[in-house]
């Protein structure tokens, strides 16, 4: 079956690129975008089953804007393809729930593969969304014993803090209330003896709490 795909990049020759491999595979591009002001009204237009897009596209970040442009499409996965491999990122694309997050420097065949999982329903097992939520959810702990431990929400509170995620995508990604991780982040907090956030993650660099670390492919 044949996907309806959007393609959001600013750089022509990638959307070209893109364009010739989604229909040597297949598929068809139904729309390809270069500004972000073009967005809402594509999609309210012209539903599509996916879309690939850059993380930012401009001056304009799709992860900070997410709710007011893609979010609104969730009949739409969304795959990002960027030259951007911050682990942040790809943390934050997570507790949004996109399908996948693809460096290009991987080979656009990984892209395709990933475009095609879409009808399984299933995340390739090399999807790195799907392995940061796997670590995300996962109980860690911190490699210096404190005086109060971390209980094992806390230790995932811990883990998204040190990748400097925000109150709202730590909600997404535990699928707990924003109230409730508001609680968490002040035991953390108060458990390690730290002011804020920044010294979290200051304090997690230093003690060898575990950070995303994704292989290149093969």
């Amino acid at each position: 079956m044949s996907l309806r795909i959007c393609c959001i990049d600013d750089n022509p020759i990638c959307i070209y690129g893109l364009k010739n491999a989604l229909s040597s595979a297949g598929h068809e591009l139904v729309g390809s975008l270069d500004r972000h002001s073009q967005i809402e009204t594509f999609l309210e237009n012209s539903p599509c089953d996916v879309l690939i897009s850059e993380l930012r596209v401009g001056d304009f970040d799709l992860l900070e804007r997410y709710h007011q442009v893609i979010g609104k499409h969730t009949e739409s996965k969304w795959i990002i393809y960027s030259y951007d491999e911050n682990p942040t990122h790809v943390a934050r694309a997570s507790a949004l729930n996109a399908w996948d997050y693809i460096p290009k420097r991987y080979s656009v065949q990984r892209l395709i593969q990933s475009c095609e999982s879409i009808r399984t329903g299933q995340r390739m097992p090399e999807s790195l969304v799907g392995l940061a939520k796997t670590f995300l959810t996962s109980h860690h702990k911190p490699a210096e014993s404190i005086p109060v431990p971390l209980t094992k929400r806390e230790h995932q509170i811990l883990i998204h803090l040190s990748l400097g995620l925000s109150n709202r995508d730590i909600s997404k990604s535990l699928s707990i209330s924003l109230e409730t991780v508001k609680e968490h982040v002040q035991n953390v907090l108060r458990k390690l003896k730290i002011s804020d956030r920044t010294a979290a993650a200051i304090w997690s660099l230093r003690n060898g709490v575990p950070t995303l670390n994704f292989d290149p492919p093969s």
